[in-house]
């Protein structure tokens, strides 16, 4: 099922894990419209503006992915509203997506996760969407999460 003109749900719900271990990682109707409109929100208008490809790390989870993975089963990848990826644009700077992101798409919450200043390509970019967006924007690392300054 294509979402945008650049992403399917099969992308958005794709996982090796769930795979490997026989775990059911479809989503329901409802949770299908919310990854729908992160994709024409956040991530398809994200694409345009870079004219390059996204690579999708992780989309929708499941509440038996969750677990298996050892996230909360309240992650925005999985909840109830299942509308959350993390990605990254190969070859662009994590940290000049992070910053386009937070400010000029309607995000509910952006993190910028385990990026190092010495390695553009490091890291990766976690971006949510809500019908009512926090417009929150993080950064993550080993120490944990930190409000964007």
């Amino acid at each position: 099922m294509k979402l945008t003109e650049n992403f399917s749900l099969k992308e958005m719900t794709q996982s090796q894990t769930a795979l490997k271990n026989n775990i059911d990682n479809e989503p329901n109707a409802e949770q299908i419209e919310n990854i729908k409109h992160l994709c024409q929100t956040i991530l398809q208008p994200l694409r345009e503006d870079f004219e390059l490809p996204i690579k999708i790390t992780s989309g929708f989870r499941s509440p038996e992915l969750c677990e298996l993975i050892g996230s909360k089963p309240t992650s925005q990848h999985c909840a109830n509203n299942g509308a959350a990826a993390d990605f990254e644009i190969p070859g662009v700077d994590n940290k000049k997506v992070f910053k386009h992101i937070i400010e000029n798409l309607p995000i509910d919450q952006a993190i910028l996760e385990y990026y190092d200043e010495s390695d553009i390509n490091s890291g990766w970019i976690h971006v949510s969407w809500s019908p009512n967006p926090r417009g929150q924007a993080l950064t993550k690392d080993k120490e944990g999460y930190k409000t964007w300054q």
